[in-house]
């Protein structure tokens, strides 16, 4: 038995169904899956990993959890030491943990993320580089939009997207 074989753990979301893809020994979390594009629902498998297959430790409760406070208002700092980031560069990581740092409700630039690390002219890298975000919602691209206010693009679809940011704006106002 391969301990290292990807799994995968479905959590009901006030946005649908998302599903946590992670490996075991040691735990490292994979991936994060929003519902399927136009559905309710996550994608059928990952990576070969039959859904909802594991799901029983406290990792995976934990990541649940975070994930649920991340859409429910609560400020949430990702597990970066757990998360597998192998294959991005040093620049598209600075992306990663400057996005991570918009608070729940509110709302930034491609071209303020830019700023934010130092690289001003390179808003086109960061839409790039977020639309490969592994891990929406504990690192909440969904909060960056155009400069011209725009919505900009998403990798669970534009319609979820705004989904997420009308709920996050519906929270801010109680």
């Amino acid at each position: 038995m391969n301990k290292n074989r990807p799994y995968g753990f479905c959590v009901e979301t006030p946005v649908g169904v998302i599903t946590i893809v992670f490996e075991e020994k040691p735990f490292l979390l994979r991936n994060i899956l929003l519902p399927a594009k136009g559905k309710n629902v996550p994608v059928d498998s990952v990576y070969g990993a039959p859904l909802g297959s594991k799901g029983g430790s406290d990792k995976i409760k934990e990541i649940s959890q975070l994930i649920l406070d991340g859409l429910n208002g609560k400020m949430i700092y990702p597990p970066w030491d757990i998360m597998f980031m192998e294959g991005f560069t040093v620049l598209q990581k600075a992306v990663y943990r400057q996005t991570a740092k918009i608070s729940y409700g509110f709302l930034s630039t491609y071209k303020k993320i830019a700023e934010g690390i130092g690289r001003p002219g390179a808003y086109r890298f960061v839409g790039t580089t977020l639309a490969k975000n592994p891990f929406p919602i504990l690192i909440p691209c969904h909060r960056v939009i155009r400069s011209d206010n725009k919505i900009g693009g998403f990798g669970g679809g534009s319609t979820l997207k705004q989904r997420l940011i009308q709920h996050e704006a519906a929270d801010s106002l109680l």
